[in-house]
C-alpha cells in the first residue's frame, strides 16, 4: 500500500512540475485568456478588423494554418456571429466595422488543424 501511495505521489509531482506557469500578457493590446485546452487566446480589435491570436500554454505561437474560428459577440443586447480565417502565423481574423466592442462578451469556438473543437469565453 505504501508503495502504491509513493508511486501516486511521484506521478502527481511529475505532472505538476511539467507545466510552467507563464503569466498571460496580451501582445496585441487585446484581452487574453487561457482556454481549458491550455491554449492562450488573445482577442484584439480595431476599427476595421477583429483578430484572434493563439499560443500554447507556454506562450509559444501555434500555427493558424488549417485552423478555423467562430466568434459569438454579445454586445448592446445584440448577438453577432463572425467567422475568422487564418491571417498570419498564429492569427485568425476578419475585416469589418469593429470600432465599438468595449464591454462585449465574446464566445470563441475554434479548431486548430488536427485537433477537436474548443470553446472559451472572453469579456
Amino acid at each position: 500500500m505504501k508503495k502504491l501511495i509513493s508511486i501516486a505521489a511521484l506521478f502527481a509531482s511529475a505532472v505538476a512540475y511539467s507545466h510552467s506557469d507563464v503569466a498571460l500578457k496580451p501582445e496585441h493590446g487585446g484581452t487574453i485568456k487561457e482556454a481549458a485546452a491550455g491554449h492562450q487566446l488573445e482577442i484584439a480589435y480595431s476599427a476595421n478588423a477583429l483578430t484572434l491570436y493563439v499560443k500554447d500554454h507556454d506562450s509559444n505561437q501555434l500555427s493558424s494554418e488549417g485552423a478555423a474560428a467562430e466568434l459569438i459577440v454579445q454586445h448592446n443586447n445584440a448577438t453577432t456571429r463572425v467567422q475568422l480565417k487564418p491571417s498570419g502565423s498564429n492569427a485568425l481574423s476578419i475585416k469589418g466595422n469593429f470600432a465599438n466592442l468595449a464591454g462585449a462578451v465574446i464566445i470563441v469556438k475554434y479548431t486548430l488543424k488536427g485537433e477537436k473543437l474548443e470553446h472559451a469565453r472572453l469579456t
